[in-house]
Formats: structure tokens, sequence, C-alpha cells
């Protein structure tokens, strides 16, 4: 029996606590409600632009976060599928503030496409 009201007891204290700290999200203090959604961050995933990598060159694809968006990871995709047994593959993949950079060597024997992505918040 204790086990069952403690648990309860437990539980209800949980509940009430999140509660409060959504009610406290929703009320930003001038006296208008907003709801709990606008107070989480917005996040978003965007690709660049493909960009093509020749038989046996480097090439770097970089892409930027929307204004007033932090950077806080990405990676890239290269395209075209092997034609001829060559692999491209990442040479590096690099961020900064508001951006993201890969760097891709085609080893293939015909041109291929490389893309960047990056993974933006709002602080």
């Amino acid at each position: 029996m204790k086990r069952w009201g403690i648990s309860v007891l437990v539980t209800a204290t949980a509940l009430a606590v999140s509660g409060a700290t959504l009610a406290a999200a929703q009320d930003d203090g001038s006296g208008k409600q907003r709801s709990a959604r606008a107070a989480r961050a917005s996040v978003g995933r965007y690709w660049g632009t493909d960009i093509p990598v020749g038989p046996g060159q480097y090439a770097t694809a970089s892409v930027s976060c929307p204004a007033g968006m932090v950077s806080t990871g990405g990676g890239g995709a290269i395209g075209g599928g092997s034609q001829n047994g060559g692999d491209p593959f990442f040479t590096g993949s690099y961020g900064g503030p508001d951006n993201w950079n890969i760097g891709v060597k085609n080893t293939d024997s015909v041109t291929r496409t490389v893309n960047a992505f990056v993974v933006c918040i709002t602080p």
C-alpha cells in the first residue's frame, strides 16, 4: 500500500511540475498567452545546390543557415552513382557558426555532383 501511495504522489508531483513549466512557457509576462510550440526553438535542415566535380577533381560544397539561425551540424551527399568503379569520397566535413562545408574527391571517370546540408536552430 505504501509503495502505491508514494508512486501516485511522485507521479502527481511530476505532472504538477510539468504543468507549471508549460504554463510558465506560455505566459511571456505581458499578460498575453502564447503556445508551447512558440516557446520551443525552431530547427530545420537546409540543402545547398549541386556542385559538379569532374573526374579526378576536388570540390567543396557549402550551405548557410537562414538569417537569425545558427548551425548545429551538417553533412552532405554525392550524387550520380558509380559509373566505372570509381568511388568519390569525402575529404572533410566541417561547420562554422552559421554554415556547413564538405569536401569531396571524385575518383570516378565521369563528372559527379556533391551537395552539403546544414542543421540550424533559432537560439
